[in-house]
């Protein structure tokens, strides 16, 4: 069968491929995580939300003193998608927040996307309302292609750089590898630039066909760079650092990512602290032996990140890298700190350290997969400590439903105020995508085992979002 050419030869950031990812989500919205076509459990499960609010408050510990506290602090999530790491960060957050010496900063918490669709689904959610309500929760278009100053949907205030001075941090799940890149290689000492050319199995006149992806065939070809590539300086020294110390290989280079961190430097006089996890590479000797970069599909499509490539332009603006020195297998999870920060990031520090190089999420992902095959075996007390130490995460407790109940069906009945408890935080902390009820389900059919009524844990609900509005 001949093969129909798309497109040439084309840098991979400016390949069609973005601009079918775009057309995706336009047309799918949150349907993308209700209908669970695009992953996003890995990074998006209370667990990292207690990671990062734990270096959040760091960070603020760190800058309270440089801190206009006429004027909000924000924490921003770029690319927030189905709203879950937002939700279980607000939790985690302000439990942590409200109890300590911080309470007085007036603190804000945005959620973007670029699809307008997916924001009217967050300002519409139940579950969301009462932390608008609060004044602690807003929302705002932001597309990373396109990067403008945020307009905040309630507060009716638009994010110029005069208007956010205060330091302020950035979240970004997920974000770094769905977003334009660029690809490079290594060839006999020879940095080349990586095209892409794609091809179909037939003309393709519509990029907002879903099916579109399985006819796909992407080819590259190393042609020699003509330097300099870029228009900034900083990634063409990074580019230069690679070709003088790296064998041959293919790298990916993540200068859209880059770009939005040039953006932000706008803002906060230059101060920032970037939270980011993602699938990819951090350290020097994991970029080597690599082959031509080929998309991860998932209805839409993701990359490998390049963080070693950030660690080198956020250390170029004299900024603070913080990460792992051993390998992260599932996950790779960072913090970067731009812009003088007071203390030096002290406080930021001692938080990674806690939070990240002491047991973090890809820690905490890798014990899963093994606890998860071994439910059955696991008595109550032992299902309970893991729900806990997930943080009431509501996947796990579907997982483990089976497990549980056969545990509960004959335990004593001295156990049940335990699990009641358990299943009032998990029912609290969890965030529907749509009117799939499994946990209701198994909530209400775990209540009925032991004789109590899931209408109390909706009453104690209902309380808490009127104490908290």
């Amino acid at each position: 069968m001949m093969n129909t050419m798309l497109e040439g030869d084309k840098r991979l950031s400016k390949s069609i491929l973005w601009q079918i990812q775009r057309h995706f989500f336009m047309q799918k919205g949150v349907a993308a995580w209700q209908e669970e076509i695009v992953p996003h459990y890995i990074s998006n499960n209370p667990f990292m939300a207690r990671a990062y609010s734990q270096i959040v408050l760091g960070y603020l510990r760190d800058i309270i003193t440089e801190l206009d506290t006429s004027q909000p602090v924000y924490i921003i999530e770029l690319g927030t998608g189905s709203g879950r790491l937002a939700y279980h960060f607000l939790h985690q957050f302000y439990a942590q927040f409200e109890q300590s010496t911080l309470a007085e900063i007036p603190i804000k918490f945005v959620m973007t996307d670029f699809v307008p669709a997916t924001l009217e689904f967050w300002q519409q959610h139940e579950r969301l309302k009462p932390w608008v309500n609060a004044g602690l929760l807003d929302f705002a278009l932001f597309d990373a292609q396109s990067p403008q100053p945020l307009e905040l949907v309630h507060a009716r205030q638009t994010l110029t750089p005069d208007k956010l001075q205060n330091p302020f941090s950035l979240i970004a799940n997920y974000f770094f590898d769905s977003i334009p890149q660029d690809s490079f290689a290594l060839e006999d000492g020879q940095l080349c630039e990586n095209l892409l050319t794609v091809y179909s199995t037939q003309p393709e006149p519509d990029f907002t066909d879903p099916t579109i992806w399985d006819r796909l065939t992407l080819a590259y070809e190393a042609i020699p760079l003509q330097q300099p590539y870029y228009d900034d300086d900083d990634f063409n020294q990074i580019l230069a650092l690679y070709e003088e110390f790296f064998p041959d290989t293919k790298l990916l280079f993540p200068n859209g990512g880059l770009d939005c961190l040039k953006f932000w430097q706008g803002f906060g006089n230059g101060r920032f602290l970037l939270l980011t996890s993602d699938r990819g590479h951090s350290l020097a000797e994991s970029l080597l032996e690599q082959d031509d970069p080929l998309p991860n599909l998932h209805g839409s499509f993701s990359l490998m990140v390049n963080y070693h490539a950030i660690n080198q332009f956020v250390a170029l603006q004299n900024g603070l890298v913080l990460q792992p020195e051993h390998y992260q297998n599932n996950l790779q999870v960072a913090a970067y700190l731009l812009g003088q920060t007071a203390q030096n990031g002290t406080e930021t520090r001692l938080a990674f350290q806690n939070a990240i190089l002491n047991g973090g999420p890809d820690d905490f992902f890798a014990l899963k997969t093994a606890v998860e095959n071994n439910y059955h075996s696991l008595t109550l007390p032992q299902i309970l400590s893991f729900l806990r130490f997930s943080i009431w995460d509501a996947d796990i407790f579907l997982d483990c439903f089976p497990a549980l109940q056969a545990q509960i069906r004959q335990a004593s009945d001295v156990w049940y105020e335990d699990v009641y408890q358990a299943l009032t935080h998990i029912w609290n902390h969890y965030l529907p995508l749509g009117s799939d009820n499994k946990i209701a389900h198994a909530i209400q059919t775990l209540l009925d085992d032991m004789g109590y009524d899931i209408n109390e844990i909706i009453a104690k609900e209902c309380e808490e979002n009127t104490l908290q509005k």
